[in-house]
């Protein structure tokens, strides 16, 4: 081998033999940066977007309702370093509505938007005998989904399927849930127990690809009519949709407070029981 081509070679390797070290390098502290994020989780360190409130504050309900508000995105987008998992979008599971000459069945289902969500109304009763947790929310939803229809609405027939998207304007939904004490080694913390709501909807869009194996005037026709009538489906579809999306809502919050102790979040609580 001549000399040029073995500095050549040794030139290379050693080039190879940098990017993997800087590769390694990066792939270690990217370990130990997560390992840090769970132990700090683990020893109860709070997220930086957390401020614990004082009981005794005479404005105690303010600063949990302004902790609400600033906390409600990051719930769901996700707190990967507590557990808790974004939940925009929320995979549904598949819904089938089947009566009324209507068989309706949506698969492959997600409910978009929770991230967008505002805050309309909290309440929160501590000291009680009976604690108690109340969320009021309202935002704009939308579903995809790919659909199976045959039958009718109403008077008129429905065929089809394909993509589904269903945009509901003004859902406003309100949880309400006793709070309950878990002990572990940690501490005492809160848990959300036999949650309960109701919801409102004030308009929804519904959009069905391929109808009549995508008979444009037909599809238009039963989409308008569908439309005109969107309460009559939505009293079948948006039940077990708003179910599962509660469900979710309540898992995140209860893993969160998995991980934080009460006096973590509420200062003074102790003295009250």
């Amino acid at each position: 081998m001549k000399l040029g081509a073995r500095r050549h070679t040794v030139s290379a390797q050693l080039s190879s033999d940098r990017q993997f070290l800087c590769k390694m390098k990066a792939f270690f502290i990217f370990v130990a940066l997560s390992v840090i994020h769970s132990t700090r989780a683990e020893e109860g360190f709070l997220p930086s977007f957390i401020h614990p409130c004082n009981i005794d504050d005479s404005k105690f309900a303010e600063c949990v309702k302004e902790q609400i508000l600033e906390c409600l995105p990051h719930f769901t987008k996700g707190i990967p370093e507590y557990g808790v998992p974004s939940i925009d979008p929320v995979d549904l599971n598949d819904i089938i509505i089947d009566g009324n000459g209507l068989k309706l069945k949506f698969t492959d289902a997600q409910m978009h938007g929770l991230s967008k969500i505002d805050l309309t109304g909290f309440n929160l009763q501590l000291g009680d005998k009976q604690e108690s947790f109340e969320l009021k929310v309202k935002g704009n939803l939308s579903l995809t989904a790919q659909y199976q229809a045959d039958g009718q609405i109403l008077i008129l027939p429905i065929r089809g399927h394909g993509d589904a998207l269903i945009d509901c304007d003004g859902i406003e939904v309100q949880i309400n849930s006793n709070l309950s004490h878990v002990k572990d080694d940690k501490g005492t913390h809160f848990k959300l127990v036999a949650p309960n709501y109701k919801y409102d909807i004030t308009t929804t869009k519904i959009d069905l690809k391929n109808l009549f194996d995508g008979n444009k005037q037909l599809a238009e026709t039963t989409l308008k009519f569908a439309n005109e009538n969107w309460r009559q489906l939505m009293d079948d579809l948006a039940p077990p949709a708003i179910k599962q999306i509660v469900k979710t809502i309540i898992k995140s919050i209860n893993k969160f407070f998995s991980k934080v102790t009460i006096q973590q979040i509420i200062h003074g609580y102790d003295e009250k029981h």
